[in-house]
């Protein structure tokens, strides 16, 4: 099942500082957690920080155009990623287009829930625990605690069963006192280290052709596809393949191109026009979207760098006017190593929920993780995970395993938003429908995964 789970975004114009819109499941949330924390004002003291923080980082020039990470945003990262929730209803200036859709479908549906949630036994405890372990990203929690709230929503009673000296289980659930009990294990996958080096390395590449860009003022627009590891790619790759490009006698219509034995790519002019245009009369967001308006078409949020220079807004120093120039570069690796790599695959989790699950009774799994948006790697991760839930031979009683794929997405017409697909596997004879952790959500009326939808796909 393949659903989207979105807000639209605001169609008049917010005063830098106001909030983006006043989503009141979210503040609902939001108040929950700060009620669960024991010290309301102190936990909103503590997301205000945040707010500051993210601020101060941002209003770097070193990181401008650059989509900041969690660990970037100083030691409290649980305090960063729900500072995004609250930025959503009262600070512009704070609020970040790529990390919010991480965040607000979560406090959404938790929002959502609040009146199922209060009847979760633990849940208080379980909140808690995520706001005390202020390094550690609080997504595992958020899901353990959605999960658990939906479960409360279809008219189960659920408790979050206590750690102990042994394997457990995260949740008993059961119809009434006297119906049969279900234990349920919840998993979240977190990005592979190959996947993060390789963003690292690209972002060398990038670094390395940055400088020549700036000293020459150029406007281009860069995509390559890299069919090789990219730790086998020379950091100035991108850069020799420039300057001869800059060098060619032969100005082409359509642009210069190249393939080698490490990859192929295209280097144009940049519609620096187009960007001109739209901040005419306003401020343009240095990001997803300058990128699209250089490069005449959809970016991946995670693979694009942009190199500028132009006039910042005085009050919020992501947003730029009158560009003087302005380059992109996307890229894209479809090595066949790489995309093994980076297709990390569930065993290991599904063995270690089935030995969670195991003698306490009938289980069910739940297995999440995040996809890469327009990626063969995704593809390759899901097909591997179904052989996987195939031939696996659980020792428990665990009668069915949903695997849950989200995508974060960065839209310039919602708020925020995030795409769902679920893949059931069962030993029922009668397999259940798909079980969201996005139960509010619109259902997409085709068969494609959610890396591989658009942004207008949706009527919701």
């Amino acid at each position: 099942m393949q659903a989207r789970f979105t807000k639209p975004i605001a169609r008049y114009i917010v005063p830098i500082g106001g909030g983006v819109e006043n989503d009141t499941d979210i503040a609902a949330a939001l108040n929950w957690l700060a009620a669960c924390s024991g010290d309301a004002a102190a936990f909103f003291f503590r997301l205000s920080a945040a707010q500051r923080r993210y601020r101060e980082v941002v209003a770097d020039d070193t990181v401008r155009g650059r989509d900041p990470s969690w660990s970037t945003l100083g030691p409290d990262i649980v305090a960063a990623y729900l500072a995004q929730g609250k930025s959503l209803l009262d600070d512009r200036r704070s609020y970040d287009f790529a990390l919010v859709s991480h965040v607000a479908p979560w406090l959404k549906q938790l929002g959502a829930n609040l009146p199922d949630l209060k009847r979760v036994v633990g849940a208080q405890d379980r909140a808690l625990r995520m706001l005390r372990n202020v390094q550690v990203l609080p997504d595992t929690a958020m899901f353990e605690l959605v999960m658990a709230s939906n479960y409360a929503a279809e008219g189960f009673e659920v408790t979050f069963i206590e750690e102990g000296p042994g394997k457990t289980p995260d949740l008993r659930v059961s119809f009434g006192k006297s119906g049969p009990e279900l234990f349920v294990e919840l998993k979240r996958l977190q990005r592979g280290q190959y996947e993060i080096e390789e963003r690292k390395k690209h972002r060398e590449i990038f670094l390395s052709l940055d400088t020549f860009l700036q000293e020459k003022e150029l406007s281009v627009d860069i995509d390559v596809t890299y069919e090789r590891e990219l730790q086998e790619v020379n950091v100035e790759y991108l850069l020799q393949r420039l300057k001869r490009a800059l060098a060619c006698p032969i100005l082409l219509p359509g642009g210069y191109t190249w393939k080698d034995e490490l990859g192929s790519g295209i280097i144009r002019d940049a519609n620096v026009d187009a960007v001109h245009r739209d901040t005419r009369n306003s401020y343009l967001y240095f990001g997803t979207k300058l990128a699209r308006l250089l490069s005449d078409r959809i970016v991946s949020e995670n693979n694009y760098h942009l190199s500028a220079r132009a006039t910042e807004h005085p009050e919020d120093p992501r947003y730029i006017d009158r560009l003087q120039f302005g380059s992109v570069v996307t890229w894209n690796c479809v090595s066949p190593v790489a995309n093994e790599r980076k297709a990390k695959y569930v065993r290991s989790k599904l063995a270690e929920a089935d030995r969670q699950i195991g003698d306490h009774g009938r289980g069910i799994v739940h297995i999440a993780m995040d996809a890469e948006l327009h990626s063969d790697a995704s593809d390759l991760r899901r097909l591997r995970n179904q052989k996987t839930l195939s031939t696996f031979e659980l020792g428990s009683q665990t009668a069915v395993v949903y695997l849950h794929y989200f995508v974060p997405r960065v839209s310039e017409d919602h708020s925020w938003l995030s795409d769902e697909t679920v893949d059931v596997f069962s030993r029922l004879d009668d397999p259940p429908d798909p079980f969201l952790a996005f139960r509010d959500s619109a259902t997409l009326g085709n068969d494609l995964p959610a890396w591989w939808q658009r942004i207008g796909a949706s009527k919701a």
